[in-house]
């Protein structure tokens, strides 16, 4: 009984332990291997809540994504990122959104993100980005003349 309790309490987060240690009147104390059993087993189970959270999140945005909402979709990519998790085709699909809405300063970002991540198409992107916004820029002088 005492070892569900513990569990249960390391799986609702009162408790976190993340070293294999505890100090006790100034003086580090390991910990136990039924400790370090349940701290594992509490961590793991923390990561799969925040991936399922990631993941749904993320099909909300995508939902948004295809009809074209795309305030809802950066809401929901951000409600995503913030469970830990990430995506890199994510981020390059928030500088997607970011350019159709001309925000080229964070597309720029959520370009040079999804590319740090190893996501193939943000250089073409990124480089595509540049003109798209001198073009942008161009064609906003023209029209105050």
């Amino acid at each position: 009984m005492k070892k569900v309790i513990m569990f249960l309490i390391l799986v609702m987060g009162i408790s976190n332990v993340y070293s294999s240690q505890i100090v006790i009147n100034s003086r580090f104390k390991p910990l136990s291997y039924e400790e370090l059993y349940l701290s594992a087993m509490a961590e793991a189970a923390y990561r799969r809540q925040q991936k399922e959270c990631f993941e749904q999140y993320q099909q909300k945005a995508y939902e948004c994504y295809n009809r074209q909402d795309w305030n809802g979709f950066l809401t929901y990519s951000n409600y995503a990122l913030d469970c830990g998790w990430y995506n890199a085709k994510l981020y390059y699909d928030r500088g997607v959104v970011y350019e159709k809405l001309c925000d080229f300063k964070h597309a720029k970002k959520e370009y040079k993100k999804a590319k740090k991540k190893g996501y193939a198409y943000a250089e073409g992107a990124l480089q595509s980005l540049k003109i798209t916004e001198k073009e942008y820029k161009r064609r906003q002088k023209q029209n105050r003349r």
